[in-house]
Protein backbone atom coordinates (compact mmCIF):
# COMPACT_ATOMS: atom_id res chain seq x y z
CA UNK A 1 0.00 0.00 0.00
CA UNK A 2 0.98 3.43 -0.99
CA UNK A 3 -0.09 6.47 0.74
CA UNK A 4 0.59 9.49 -0.93
CA UNK A 5 0.91 13.28 -0.30
CA UNK A 6 -1.67 15.31 -2.11
CA UNK A 7 -0.95 18.84 -2.52
CA UNK A 8 -3.58 21.17 -1.33
CA UNK A 9 -3.97 23.78 -4.32
CA UNK A 10 -5.91 26.57 -2.28
CA UNK A 11 -3.43 26.90 0.82
CA UNK A 12 -2.27 30.84 1.33
CA UNK A 13 1.65 31.21 2.25
CA UNK A 14 3.01 33.92 3.64
CA UNK A 15 5.76 35.90 1.94
CA UNK A 16 8.53 35.38 5.18
CA UNK A 17 8.21 31.65 4.80
CA UNK A 18 8.29 29.06 2.64
CA UNK A 19 5.07 26.57 1.67
CA UNK A 20 4.39 23.77 3.60
CA UNK A 21 3.40 21.29 0.54
CA UNK A 22 7.02 22.65 -1.45
CA UNK A 23 9.23 22.76 1.89
CA UNK A 24 12.73 21.77 0.80
CA UNK A 25 15.40 20.41 3.33
CA UNK A 26 17.69 22.95 4.95
CA UNK A 27 20.29 20.45 4.87
CA UNK A 28 21.26 16.75 3.87
CA UNK A 29 20.63 15.07 7.12
CA UNK A 30 17.20 16.15 7.29
CA UNK A 31 16.80 14.61 3.55
CA UNK A 32 17.81 10.99 5.10
CA UNK A 33 15.19 11.72 8.14
CA UNK A 34 12.83 12.42 5.85
CA UNK A 35 13.21 9.25 4.14
CA UNK A 36 13.29 7.74 7.72
CA UNK A 37 9.47 8.95 8.46
CA UNK A 38 8.13 8.54 4.85
CA UNK A 39 8.60 5.13 5.50
CA UNK A 40 7.40 5.46 9.17
CA UNK A 41 4.56 6.99 7.02
CA UNK A 42 3.81 4.27 4.85
CA UNK A 43 3.72 1.70 7.56
CA UNK A 44 1.57 3.10 9.64
CA UNK A 45 -0.55 3.93 6.27
CA UNK A 46 -0.56 0.00 6.25
CA UNK A 47 -1.50 -0.86 9.35
CA UNK A 48 -4.07 2.23 10.25
CA UNK A 49 -5.10 2.60 6.58
CA UNK A 50 -5.46 6.71 6.66
CA UNK A 51 -6.90 8.57 3.85
CA UNK A 52 -5.83 12.15 4.43
CA UNK A 53 -6.45 13.45 0.73
CA UNK A 54 -9.48 15.25 0.64
CA UNK A 55 -11.14 18.54 -0.67
CA UNK A 56 -11.02 22.23 0.26
CA UNK A 57 -14.42 21.43 2.42
CA UNK A 58 -12.45 19.00 4.60
CA UNK A 59 -10.80 20.01 7.90
CA UNK A 60 -8.54 16.78 9.25
CA UNK A 61 -7.77 16.62 12.98
CA UNK A 62 -5.19 13.94 13.87
CA UNK A 63 -5.81 12.54 17.13
CA UNK A 64 -3.13 11.23 19.60
CA UNK A 65 -5.19 8.21 20.23
CA UNK A 66 -7.43 5.27 19.26
CA UNK A 67 -11.30 6.90 18.73
CA UNK A 68 -13.00 4.39 21.22
CA UNK A 69 -16.85 4.05 20.51
CA UNK A 70 -19.15 7.16 20.67
CA UNK A 71 -21.32 6.27 23.51
CA UNK A 72 -20.96 9.75 26.23
CA UNK A 73 -22.44 8.14 29.25
CA UNK A 74 -19.99 5.02 28.68
CA UNK A 75 -16.55 7.63 27.62
CA UNK A 76 -13.46 8.25 29.48
CA UNK A 77 -10.29 10.02 27.76
CA UNK A 78 -10.44 12.96 26.30
CA UNK A 79 -9.86 11.55 22.74
CA UNK A 80 -13.09 10.26 22.74
CA UNK A 81 -14.31 13.22 24.50
CA UNK A 82 -13.59 15.56 21.82
CA UNK A 83 -15.59 13.87 19.10
CA UNK A 84 -18.50 12.86 21.58
CA UNK A 85 -18.32 17.12 21.47
CA UNK A 86 -19.14 17.42 17.78
CA UNK A 87 -21.73 14.93 17.81
CA UNK A 88 -23.73 15.26 20.75
CA UNK A 89 -24.78 18.06 23.14
CA UNK A 90 -24.66 18.35 26.97
CA UNK A 91 -27.53 20.09 29.02
CA UNK A 92 -25.48 23.23 29.62
CA UNK A 93 -22.71 24.39 27.39
CA UNK A 94 -19.51 26.49 28.20
CA UNK A 95 -18.87 29.91 25.51
CA UNK A 96 -15.53 28.86 23.71
CA UNK A 97 -15.92 31.77 21.51
CA UNK A 98 -13.35 33.64 23.69
CA UNK A 99 -9.90 33.62 25.38
CA UNK A 100 -10.23 32.83 29.17
CA UNK A 101 -7.46 32.20 31.86
CA UNK A 102 -10.46 30.48 33.84
CA UNK A 103 -13.12 28.38 33.57
CA UNK A 104 -14.98 29.37 30.53
CA UNK A 105 -18.50 30.86 31.54
CA UNK A 106 -21.50 28.43 31.32
CA UNK A 107 -23.87 29.60 28.76
CA UNK A 108 -27.18 27.53 27.42
CA UNK A 109 -27.07 23.91 25.36
CA UNK A 110 -30.30 22.14 25.29
CA UNK A 111 -31.58 23.60 28.47
CA UNK A 112 -32.05 27.28 27.36
CA UNK A 113 -32.18 27.89 31.42
CA UNK A 114 -31.46 26.24 34.86
CA UNK A 115 -32.89 27.47 37.91
CA UNK A 116 -32.22 26.55 41.20
CA UNK A 117 -35.47 25.34 44.04
CA UNK A 118 -35.61 27.80 46.65
CA UNK A 119 -34.07 25.36 49.20
CA UNK A 120 -31.14 24.50 46.92
CA UNK A 121 -31.67 20.76 46.75
CA UNK A 122 -32.82 20.99 43.02
CA UNK A 123 -32.80 22.61 39.67
CA UNK A 124 -35.77 23.18 36.92
CA UNK A 125 -34.17 23.29 33.13
CA UNK A 126 -36.21 24.10 30.49
CA UNK A 127 -35.65 22.72 27.50
CA UNK A 128 -34.78 23.42 24.00
CA UNK A 129 -37.52 23.17 21.52
CA UNK A 130 -37.40 22.22 18.09
CA UNK A 131 -34.47 20.39 18.17
CA UNK A 132 -34.37 16.85 17.10
CA UNK A 133 -31.50 13.89 17.20
CA UNK A 134 -29.76 12.44 14.10
CA UNK A 135 -32.08 9.77 13.44
CA UNK A 136 -34.71 11.91 13.64
CA UNK A 137 -36.49 11.70 17.18
CA UNK A 138 -37.56 14.79 19.29
CA UNK A 139 -36.16 16.37 22.00
CA UNK A 140 -38.36 17.04 25.24
CA UNK A 141 -38.04 16.07 28.78
CA UNK A 142 -38.87 12.37 28.04
CA UNK A 143 -35.96 12.15 26.06
CA UNK A 144 -33.66 14.12 28.70
CA UNK A 145 -35.05 12.01 31.54
CA UNK A 146 -34.70 8.59 29.35
CA UNK A 147 -31.00 9.55 29.34
CA UNK A 148 -30.89 10.07 33.40
CA UNK A 149 -33.08 6.49 33.63
CA UNK A 150 -29.85 4.69 31.88
CA UNK A 151 -27.76 5.84 34.32
CA UNK A 152 -29.59 6.23 37.41
CA UNK A 153 -32.97 3.50 37.46
CA UNK A 154 -32.12 -0.17 37.95
CA UNK A 155 -35.54 -1.09 36.97
CA UNK A 156 -35.66 0.88 33.54
CA UNK A 157 -35.80 -1.24 30.21
CA UNK A 158 -32.36 1.18 29.17
CA UNK A 159 -30.93 0.74 32.56
CA UNK A 160 -26.90 0.52 31.60
CA UNK A 161 -24.38 -0.71 34.59
CA UNK A 162 -21.27 0.02 32.70
CA UNK A 163 -23.00 3.72 31.89
CA UNK A 164 -24.27 4.20 35.42
CA UNK A 165 -20.74 3.23 36.86
CA UNK A 166 -18.80 5.95 34.78
CA UNK A 167 -21.41 8.64 35.70
CA UNK A 168 -21.66 8.60 39.60
CA UNK A 169 -19.35 11.54 39.85
CA UNK A 170 -22.90 13.25 38.85
CA UNK A 171 -25.74 10.85 39.58
CA UNK A 172 -24.55 10.61 43.44
CA UNK A 173 -25.92 14.01 44.37
CA UNK A 174 -29.37 13.48 42.61
CA UNK A 175 -32.30 11.77 44.04
CA UNK A 176 -34.62 11.29 41.54
CA UNK A 177 -35.53 13.59 37.78
CA UNK A 178 -38.95 14.61 37.36
CA UNK A 179 -40.73 15.54 34.20
CA UNK A 180 -42.82 18.83 35.14
CA UNK A 181 -43.65 19.76 31.34
CA UNK A 182 -43.35 18.35 27.89
CA UNK A 183 -39.89 20.72 27.97
CA UNK A 184 -39.61 21.09 31.38
CA UNK A 185 -37.60 18.47 34.18
CA UNK A 186 -36.67 18.97 37.76
CA UNK A 187 -33.56 17.69 38.64
CA UNK A 188 -34.24 16.80 42.66
CA UNK A 189 -30.88 16.60 44.61
CA UNK A 190 -29.99 14.42 47.72
CA UNK A 191 -28.63 18.11 49.15
CA UNK A 192 -27.92 21.52 48.42
CA UNK A 193 -25.28 21.26 45.26
CA UNK A 194 -24.69 24.85 43.67
CA UNK A 195 -22.27 23.42 41.72
CA UNK A 196 -24.25 21.28 39.54
CA UNK A 197 -24.64 23.66 36.75
CA UNK A 198 -21.28 23.01 35.58
CA UNK A 199 -21.35 19.66 36.44
CA UNK A 200 -23.96 18.94 33.77
CA UNK A 201 -21.38 20.50 31.46
CA UNK A 202 -18.90 17.56 30.96
CA UNK A 203 -19.36 15.55 27.79
CA UNK A 204 -20.13 12.17 29.27
CA UNK A 205 -23.78 14.10 30.42
CA UNK A 206 -24.36 14.52 26.70
CA UNK A 207 -28.39 13.33 25.70
CA UNK A 208 -28.47 10.76 23.34
CA UNK A 209 -31.39 9.67 21.02
CA UNK A 210 -34.00 7.91 23.06
CA UNK A 211 -34.32 5.84 19.61
CA UNK A 212 -30.67 4.50 20.20
CA UNK A 213 -31.12 3.81 24.03
CA UNK A 214 -34.73 1.91 23.24
CA UNK A 215 -33.45 0.28 19.89
CA UNK A 216 -29.91 -0.73 20.09
CA UNK A 217 -28.10 -3.11 22.34
CA UNK A 218 -25.84 -1.37 25.22
CA UNK A 219 -22.73 -2.45 23.01
CA UNK A 220 -24.15 -0.82 20.29
CA UNK A 221 -24.91 2.86 21.11
CA UNK A 222 -21.60 3.94 20.72
CA UNK A 223 -21.51 2.47 16.92
CA UNK A 224 -24.17 4.05 15.75
CA UNK A 225 -24.19 7.69 17.66
CA UNK A 226 -27.44 9.68 17.45
CA UNK A 227 -26.96 13.21 19.18
CA UNK A 228 -28.02 16.49 18.51
CA UNK A 229 -24.56 17.87 17.61
CA UNK A 230 -23.52 20.63 15.08
CA UNK A 231 -21.71 17.22 13.28
CA UNK A 232 -23.04 13.64 12.32
CA UNK A 233 -21.48 10.74 11.77
CA UNK A 234 -21.13 9.45 8.11
CA UNK A 235 -18.79 7.18 8.23
CA UNK A 236 -15.92 5.24 11.14
CA UNK A 237 -13.44 2.81 11.27
CA UNK A 238 -13.76 2.61 14.92
CA UNK A 239 -10.84 3.21 16.58
CA UNK A 240 -9.07 4.89 13.50
CA UNK A 241 -10.92 7.07 11.44
CA UNK A 242 -14.26 9.73 11.79
CA UNK A 243 -15.73 11.36 9.13
CA UNK A 244 -18.07 13.84 10.46
CA UNK A 245 -20.78 15.73 8.30
CA UNK A 246 -21.97 18.91 9.13
CA UNK A 247 -25.72 19.36 10.69
CA UNK A 248 -27.04 22.05 8.53
CA UNK A 249 -30.03 22.95 10.96
CA UNK A 250 -28.25 22.44 13.88
CA UNK A 251 -30.14 24.76 16.46
CA UNK A 252 -27.15 26.41 17.60
CA UNK A 253 -26.06 27.99 14.07
CA UNK A 254 -25.34 26.27 10.84
CA UNK A 255 -21.09 24.85 11.52
CA UNK A 256 -18.46 26.50 9.11
CA UNK A 257 -16.71 23.67 7.85
CA UNK A 258 -18.96 21.06 5.73
CA UNK A 259 -17.04 17.86 6.85
CA UNK A 260 -14.48 16.92 9.51
CA UNK A 261 -12.15 13.53 9.34
CA UNK A 262 -10.70 12.83 12.77
CA UNK A 263 -7.80 10.37 12.09
CA UNK A 264 -5.93 8.29 14.74
CA UNK A 265 -2.54 8.27 14.64
CA UNK A 266 -1.04 7.41 17.20
CA UNK A 267 2.90 7.85 16.44
CA UNK A 268 3.92 11.53 17.37
CA UNK A 269 6.70 11.24 14.74
CA UNK A 270 4.24 9.98 12.07
CA UNK A 271 1.31 12.96 13.36
CA UNK A 272 4.01 15.54 13.24
CA UNK A 273 5.34 14.81 9.42
CA UNK A 274 1.52 14.76 8.52
CA UNK A 275 0.96 17.82 10.07
CA UNK A 276 3.90 19.04 8.37
CA UNK A 277 3.26 18.41 4.69
CA UNK A 278 -0.33 19.23 5.14
CA UNK A 279 -1.92 16.26 5.40
CA UNK A 280 -3.75 17.10 8.83
CA UNK A 281 -4.76 20.59 9.64
CA UNK A 282 -5.18 20.34 13.54
CA UNK A 283 -3.55 18.37 16.54
CA UNK A 284 -5.67 19.46 19.34
CA UNK A 285 -3.04 17.58 21.93
CA UNK A 286 0.07 18.14 20.63
CA UNK A 287 3.25 16.62 22.58
CA UNK A 288 6.48 18.76 23.35
CA UNK A 289 8.50 18.03 20.63
CA UNK A 290 5.64 18.42 17.93
CA UNK A 291 5.38 21.84 18.60
CA UNK A 292 9.58 22.35 18.72
CA UNK A 293 9.43 20.70 15.34
CA UNK A 294 6.20 22.08 13.61
CA UNK A 295 6.52 25.80 14.86
CA UNK A 296 10.39 25.65 14.45
CA UNK A 297 9.90 25.03 10.48
CA UNK A 298 6.82 27.22 10.55
CA UNK A 299 4.59 24.82 9.33
CA UNK A 300 1.57 25.51 12.04
CA UNK A 301 1.49 27.67 14.75
CA UNK A 302 0.84 26.88 18.56
CA UNK A 303 -2.17 28.02 20.62
CA UNK A 304 -2.06 27.84 24.19
CA UNK A 305 -5.43 27.12 26.12
CA UNK A 306 -3.89 26.49 29.34
CA UNK A 307 -6.91 24.75 30.13
CA UNK A 308 -7.11 23.07 33.88
CA UNK A 309 -5.41 19.66 34.14
CA UNK A 310 -3.10 18.32 37.22
CA UNK A 311 -0.42 15.61 36.73
CA UNK A 312 1.04 13.78 39.61
CA UNK A 313 2.25 10.88 41.25
CA UNK A 314 -1.16 9.42 43.00
CA UNK A 315 0.08 8.32 46.29
CA UNK A 316 -1.03 4.76 48.44
CA UNK A 317 -2.24 6.42 51.83
CA UNK A 318 -3.28 3.01 53.23
CA UNK A 319 0.69 1.53 52.79
CA UNK A 320 3.90 2.52 54.43
CA UNK A 321 5.69 4.56 53.76
CA UNK A 322 3.36 6.32 51.69
CA UNK A 323 0.99 6.34 54.46
CA UNK A 324 2.95 8.77 56.41
CA UNK A 325 2.05 12.96 55.71
CA UNK A 326 6.08 14.10 56.48
CA UNK A 327 7.06 11.18 54.15
CA UNK A 328 4.55 12.27 51.35
CA UNK A 329 5.92 15.92 52.10
CA UNK A 330 9.22 15.35 51.55
CA UNK A 331 8.77 13.60 48.14
CA UNK A 332 7.13 16.91 47.17
CA UNK A 333 10.26 19.10 48.34
CA UNK A 334 12.39 16.56 46.71
CA UNK A 335 11.47 16.86 42.57
CA UNK A 336 12.47 19.62 40.52
CA UNK A 337 9.47 20.60 39.00
CA UNK A 338 11.24 23.31 37.00
CA UNK A 339 13.55 20.23 35.26
CA UNK A 340 10.46 18.62 34.11
CA UNK A 341 9.32 22.34 32.25
CA UNK A 342 12.97 21.86 30.50
CA UNK A 343 12.78 18.52 29.09
CA UNK A 344 9.33 19.12 27.73
CA UNK A 345 10.65 22.80 26.40
CA UNK A 346 8.14 24.86 28.07
CA UNK A 347 4.93 23.18 27.45
CA UNK A 348 4.00 22.28 30.64
CA UNK A 349 3.83 24.65 34.26
CA UNK A 350 4.91 23.54 37.33
CA UNK A 351 2.10 22.74 39.62
CA UNK A 352 3.10 22.35 43.56
CA UNK A 353 -0.68 22.45 44.61
CA UNK A 354 -4.61 20.70 44.05
CA UNK A 355 -5.83 23.40 42.25
CA UNK A 356 -4.79 23.77 38.81
CA UNK A 357 -4.76 26.96 37.43
CA UNK A 358 -8.09 27.80 34.99
CA UNK A 359 -10.09 26.58 37.64
CA UNK A 360 -12.68 28.32 38.88
CA UNK A 361 -12.08 28.00 42.10
CA UNK A 362 -8.06 29.42 41.16
CA UNK A 363 -7.16 32.44 42.36
CA UNK A 364 -3.51 33.58 41.63
CA UNK A 365 -3.08 35.87 44.64
CA UNK A 366 -4.13 32.74 47.30
CA UNK A 367 -2.58 30.53 45.10
CA UNK A 368 1.25 32.14 46.58
CA UNK A 369 -0.23 30.20 49.82
CA UNK A 370 -0.22 26.55 49.06
CA UNK A 371 0.12 26.23 45.09
CA UNK A 372 3.12 29.29 44.48
CA UNK A 373 5.48 28.35 47.59
CA UNK A 374 4.42 25.14 49.62
CA UNK A 375 6.71 22.56 48.08
CA UNK A 376 9.83 24.15 46.17
CA UNK A 377 12.43 22.21 45.28
CA UNK A 378 14.36 21.73 48.93
CA UNK A 379 16.21 18.41 48.78
CA UNK A 380 17.74 19.24 52.17
CA UNK A 381 14.03 19.78 53.63
CA UNK A 382 13.12 16.55 52.01
CA UNK A 383 15.63 14.76 53.91
CA UNK A 384 15.01 16.43 57.05
CA UNK A 385 10.80 15.49 56.80
CA UNK A 386 11.69 11.90 56.07
CA UNK A 387 14.40 11.98 59.02
CA UNK A 388 11.21 13.41 61.07
CA UNK A 389 8.94 10.70 59.82
CA UNK A 390 11.09 7.45 60.99
CA UNK A 391 11.03 6.68 58.15
CA UNK A 392 14.17 4.41 57.21
CA UNK A 393 16.33 4.93 54.25
CA UNK A 394 16.99 3.39 51.64
CA UNK A 395 13.50 2.98 50.88
CA UNK A 396 12.17 1.25 47.62
CA UNK A 397 8.63 2.40 46.13
CA UNK A 398 6.86 0.73 43.55
CA UNK A 399 5.21 2.30 40.97
CA UNK A 400 3.03 2.29 38.07
CA UNK A 401 3.71 4.40 34.88
CA UNK A 402 2.17 4.58 31.16
CA UNK A 403 4.89 4.25 28.65
CA UNK A 404 3.19 6.52 26.02
CA UNK A 405 -0.54 7.14 25.09
CA UNK A 406 -2.17 10.97 24.75
CA UNK A 407 -0.35 13.39 26.95
CA UNK A 408 2.34 10.66 28.16
CA UNK A 409 4.53 11.31 25.08
CA UNK A 410 7.55 11.87 27.35
CA UNK A 411 6.66 9.72 30.36
CA UNK A 412 9.47 7.38 30.36
CA UNK A 413 11.81 10.50 30.68
CA UNK A 414 10.24 12.64 33.13
CA UNK A 415 9.95 9.24 35.22
CA UNK A 416 13.96 9.04 34.89
CA UNK A 417 13.78 12.51 36.45
CA UNK A 418 11.73 11.78 39.26
CA UNK A 419 14.12 8.35 39.65
CA UNK A 420 16.94 10.81 39.79
CA UNK A 421 15.41 13.27 42.35
CA UNK A 422 14.01 11.09 44.63
CA UNK A 423 17.69 8.98 44.51
CA UNK A 424 19.26 11.88 45.94
CA UNK A 425 17.22 11.93 49.68
CA UNK A 426 17.27 7.78 49.38
CA UNK A 427 14.22 6.50 47.92
CA UNK A 428 14.46 4.40 45.06
CA UNK A 429 11.87 3.62 42.77
CA UNK A 430 10.36 0.43 41.03
CA UNK A 431 8.63 1.61 37.88
CA UNK A 432 6.48 -0.71 36.44
CA UNK A 433 5.74 0.87 32.76
CA UNK A 434 2.20 -0.16 31.10
CA UNK A 435 0.35 0.83 28.27
CA UNK A 436 -1.76 3.28 29.32
CA UNK A 437 -5.57 1.96 29.25
CA UNK A 438 -3.97 -1.19 30.75
CA UNK A 439 -2.94 0.99 33.60
CA UNK A 440 -6.21 2.72 34.26
CA UNK A 441 -7.32 -0.88 34.30
CA UNK A 442 -4.91 -2.06 36.79
CA UNK A 443 -5.04 1.30 39.39
CA UNK A 444 -9.21 1.49 38.65
CA UNK A 445 -10.13 -0.72 41.62
CA UNK A 446 -7.67 1.43 43.69
CA UNK A 447 -4.25 0.41 44.78
CA UNK A 448 -3.32 -2.86 46.52
CA UNK A 449 -0.85 -3.18 49.05
CA UNK A 450 1.95 -3.89 46.44
CA UNK A 451 1.60 -0.63 44.92
CA UNK A 452 2.15 2.70 46.06
CA UNK A 453 1.49 4.76 43.81
CA UNK A 454 1.40 5.54 40.19
CA UNK A 455 1.98 8.71 37.59
CA UNK A 456 -1.04 9.78 35.89
CA UNK A 457 -2.81 12.92 34.37
CA UNK A 458 -6.55 14.57 34.60
CA UNK A 459 -8.11 17.01 32.55
CA UNK A 460 -11.96 16.30 32.20
CA UNK A 461 -14.07 18.38 34.92
CA UNK A 462 -10.46 19.75 36.27
CA UNK A 463 -11.96 23.53 35.68
CA UNK A 464 -14.58 23.15 37.96
CA UNK A 465 -13.80 23.59 41.41
CA UNK A 466 -15.66 20.27 42.76
CA UNK A 467 -12.79 18.80 40.82
CA UNK A 468 -11.10 18.36 44.11
CA UNK A 469 -13.95 16.69 45.86
CA UNK A 470 -13.86 13.91 43.01
CA UNK A 471 -10.60 13.52 43.48
CA UNK A 472 -9.71 13.78 47.53
CA UNK A 473 -13.00 13.34 48.96
CA UNK A 474 -13.71 10.15 51.23
CA UNK A 475 -16.52 9.04 49.62
CA UNK A 476 -14.90 9.18 46.43
CA UNK A 477 -13.05 5.40 46.74
CA UNK A 478 -13.15 2.66 44.28
CA UNK A 479 -15.95 1.80 42.96
CA UNK A 480 -17.83 4.56 44.02
CA UNK A 481 -15.24 7.19 42.27
CA UNK A 482 -11.42 7.76 41.79
CA UNK A 483 -9.42 8.82 44.70
CA UNK A 484 -7.70 5.19 43.63
CA UNK A 485 -5.22 6.09 46.50
CA UNK A 486 -7.88 6.10 49.21
CA UNK A 487 -6.95 9.29 51.27
CA UNK A 488 -9.44 10.48 53.81
CA UNK A 489 -9.85 14.25 56.03
CA UNK A 490 -12.84 14.90 57.71
CA UNK A 491 -11.70 18.19 57.76
CA UNK A 492 -11.48 18.59 53.77
CA UNK A 493 -14.63 16.28 53.66
CA UNK A 494 -16.38 19.18 56.37
CA UNK A 495 -15.48 21.82 53.78
CA UNK A 496 -16.65 20.12 50.49
CA UNK A 497 -19.89 19.88 52.22
CA UNK A 498 -20.58 23.48 53.10
CA UNK A 499 -18.82 24.52 49.64
CA UNK A 500 -21.67 22.77 47.78
CA UNK A 501 -24.39 23.89 49.66
CA UNK A 502 -22.99 27.28 49.69
CA UNK A 503 -25.23 29.68 47.21
CA UNK A 504 -22.61 32.76 47.13
CA UNK A 505 -19.89 32.06 44.63
CA UNK A 506 -17.30 33.90 46.20
CA UNK A 507 -17.63 32.32 49.50
CA UNK A 508 -17.86 29.06 48.05
CA UNK A 509 -14.70 29.43 45.72
CA UNK A 510 -12.80 30.56 49.05
CA UNK A 511 -13.73 27.37 50.89
CA UNK A 512 -12.86 25.39 47.84
CA UNK A 513 -9.47 27.20 48.74
CA UNK A 514 -9.11 26.47 52.54
CA UNK A 515 -9.66 22.81 51.27
CA UNK A 516 -7.01 23.04 48.63
CA UNK A 517 -4.75 24.46 51.50
CA UNK A 518 -5.15 21.21 53.66
CA UNK A 519 -5.34 18.82 50.77
CA UNK A 520 -1.45 20.45 50.27
CA UNK A 521 -0.70 20.39 53.94
CA UNK A 522 -1.40 15.96 53.43
CA UNK A 523 0.14 15.52 50.25
CA UNK A 524 -1.77 12.12 49.03
CA UNK A 525 -0.15 13.67 45.55
CA UNK A 526 3.30 14.74 44.90
CA UNK A 527 1.93 17.61 42.46
CA UNK A 528 3.85 17.95 39.52
CA UNK A 529 2.86 20.04 36.69
CA UNK A 530 -0.24 21.35 34.32
CA UNK A 531 0.13 20.95 30.26
CA UNK A 532 -0.13 23.06 29.19
CA UNK A 533 -2.15 21.44 26.72
CA UNK A 534 -0.76 23.37 23.21
CA UNK A 535 -2.62 22.86 20.21
CA UNK A 536 -1.13 23.09 16.17
CA UNK A 537 -3.21 24.37 13.45
CA UNK A 538 -2.33 25.17 10.11
CA UNK A 539 -1.98 28.51 8.85
CA UNK A 540 -5.84 28.44 7.46
CA UNK A 541 -7.18 26.99 10.22
CA UNK A 542 -9.80 30.04 12.01
CA UNK A 543 -12.56 29.52 14.50
CA UNK A 544 -10.34 28.61 17.64
CA UNK A 545 -10.35 31.13 20.23
CA UNK A 546 -7.91 30.27 23.56
CA UNK A 547 -10.38 29.22 25.62
CA UNK A 548 -9.64 27.06 28.88
CA UNK A 549 -10.75 24.06 27.97
CA UNK A 550 -9.84 21.33 26.13
CA UNK A 551 -12.89 21.48 23.71
CA UNK A 552 -12.89 23.89 20.34
CA UNK A 553 -16.13 25.59 19.32
CA UNK A 554 -17.26 22.89 16.10
CA UNK A 555 -19.48 25.52 14.84
CA UNK A 556 -16.94 27.90 14.16
CA UNK A 557 -13.72 25.65 13.53
CA UNK A 558 -12.78 26.17 9.38
CA UNK A 559 -10.18 26.08 7.07
CA UNK A 560 -10.57 29.82 5.55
Amino acid sequence: MRLTHRPRASRPTRASRTPRTARAPRRGARAAVGCALAAALLLAGCGANPSFGRDSGTLVIGAEGEIPPLDPHRMSGTVGLRVIDALYDPLIREDLGARTDRAPALRPGLATSWKPAPDARGYTLELRRGVTFADGARLDADAVKLNFDRIMDEDSPVHDATAAGNMTFLTRWIERVEVTGPYRLTLRLSEPYAGLPRLLTDRRMSIVSPRALTGLKPDDIGLHPAGTGPFTQEAADHGRRITLERNAGYWGGRPRTETIVVESVTDPTTLAIAAETGEVDAILSAGAQQVHQLTHDEAMRVQYPDAANQYFLRLNTRIAPTDDPEFRQALNHAVDREAIATLTQGQVAPSSGPLPRGNEAYDERAAAGNDGSAYRYDPERARQLIRESGVETPVRLTLLAPDSGPGFSQSTEIMALLEQDLKAVGVALDVRYLEFASLVAEEGNGYDDRTHGSFNGWTTGADAADFLERMFSGQAHPPEGVNRGWYANDDVDALFGRARGEPDDARRMRLYRRAADRIAADAPWVFLYQDRLPRLLADEVRGVAAAASVYVDYTTIRRR
